[in-house]
């Protein structure tokens, strides 16, 4: 698929290949959604998950110690991002992609299963991740690069 391109990259290397793996670990959902195994997707989903709060604590942890003045508005869209991913996790396990009368087999059963979970991932989680990293992430790293410059940090 390759959804992560150069036009995502922030400058700051750090916050960059972390996106990169958030983009992989979501074309990874995606596949693995394609292959019809309802496991590998969960965990797929579940450590996708687990990697985004990892990363939002390092753009967090770089916004405090820069002192970005739109610290407030970004962990919002964090927190936001968390619960549209938490409620993915949830519609998943709750069989809620599941559709027709046998629900909760074990496993996706049928293409249009497929279909709906992968628009749903495109709809929630890749077209958030393009716009947040395209713009708030972006505007991080360029007050971080500048912040480390006058301050003469090393980052």
């Amino acid at each position: 698929m390759g959804l992560w391109n150069e036009t995502f990259a922030t400058g700051n290397e750090t916050v960059d290949a972390d996106h990169k793996e958030i983009f992989e670990l979501v074309e990874q959902v995606m596949s693995t959604s394609f292959k019809n195994k309802k496991e590998k997707v969960k965990t797929s989903i579940e450590f996708l998950a687990d990697y985004v709060v990892r990363h939002f604590a390092t753009e967090e942890g770089l916004m405090d110690e820069s002192d970005y003045p739109h610290t407030e508005t970004h962990k919002k869209e964090h927190a936001d991002f968390l619960k549209v991913a938490t409620k993915l996790h949830e519609d998943f396990v709750n069989d809620n992609y599941a559709l027709g009368e046998e629900e909760g087999k074990g496993e996706i059963e049928t293409e249009a299963q497929v279909l709906h979970l992968s628009l749903e991932i495109n709809k929630t989680v890749v077209a958030w991740l393009t716009k947040h990293v395209m713009g708030s992430d972006r505007a991080l790293a360029d007050h971080y690069k500048k912040w480390v410059a006058e301050n003469g940090v090393n980052a």
